[in-house]
């Protein structure tokens, strides 16, 4: 489960991101009605599974981005024929083993990553040693706060400190994985399960209010009509070492998947590049 939060191998050619500069914010509410939005220029892409079983199986994504003097704004659109915000992996009493088991729940979720320090590459068994800035949107853990979870991927050939997964790149040599959120308390927070019954259904997450670096990536997403549409607002640059710092002067490259269920967690964009567009 640990490898599933991650975005995966894509063969896409790269495709750009144009970021048009705005004199007026949007606002994060998930409505894609602002002003700022009627002309950015949009990228219709569709993210698809590389891989066996259902290789090419594909969900559609519609990504614009702007900017002003001090933030960074996307507005993301994807085709899901069914709304998934309920609790995700709650305790659900079992009376079979007299006490509560990880019920079948799952939550929609998107994922945007962008390229931190070493080479960026969306395959996360490249084998390339590297930091990722991830924001990972969550229908039910995180929508209700107005955020996205800011988190790192961090891939080292040597051990770090801390919660780590090993893994075997492609070509076969050691490659260690880690996921840690970003400094602050979090947008989530996780309850073990109770000992005692009580209700059939019992949240595992509850709501978080994050600070620090953990409170960078504000988010609003709303589902209608078999579409969800999401919008993501950041500083430019945080002060944050565990944030990508964006100069409107350069490019940048970067990844996005998106998640029915959580379930569904092989889809990704293949490498996009950022493009800044209208500032001085």
């Amino acid at each position: 489960m640990f490898l599933m939060l991650a975005l995966l191998i894509s063969f896409q050619e790269e495709k750009e991101v144009v970021s048009d500069r705005v004199a007026a914010a949007p606002k994060i509410d998930g409505v894609a009605d602002d002003a700022a939005w009627r002309d950015a220029p949009g990228l219709e892409i569709a993210v698809s599974r590389p891989l066996p079983p259902d290789k090419g199986k594909s969900t559609q994504v519609i990504l614009k981005s702007v900017h002003t003097d001090t933030h960074v704004y996307f507005l993301v659109r994807w085709k899901d024929e069914t709304k998934d915000d309920a609790a995700h992996k709650p305790w659900t009493w079992s009376a079979e083993k007299n006490a509560y088991v990880e019920g079948t729940e799952r939550e929609d979720m998107f994922a945007l990553a962008f390229e931190l320090s070493g080479e960026f590459d969306d395959d996360m068994l490249s084998g390339k040693e590297a930091v990722w800035d991830v924001w990972q949107w969550k229908a039910s853990r995180t929508n209700p706060q107005g955020y996205a979870m800011d988190r790192t991927h961090r891939y080292t050939r040597a051990k770090p400190e801390g919660k780590a997964k090993s893994c075997k790149d492609r070509g076969g040599k050691e490659i260690w994985i880690a996921r840690p959120e970003d400094a602050g308390d979090t947008v989530e927070k996780k309850q073990p399960a109770p000992k005692e019954k009580g209700d059939a259904s019992v949240p595992q997450y509850l709501p978080g209010t994050p600070t620090g670096s953990a409170a960078d990536v504000r988010a609003k997403g709303t589902w209608t009509d078999g579409w969800w549409t999401l919008e993501l607002e950041r500083k430019l640059d945080t002060g944050h070492e565990d944030d990508t710092r964006f100069d409107v002067g350069r490019t940048y490259k970067m990844a996005v998947s998106a998640h029915d269920r959580t379930g569904d967690m092989d889809k990704s964009s293949g490498v996009l590049r950022l493009r800044f567009r209208g500032s001085k």
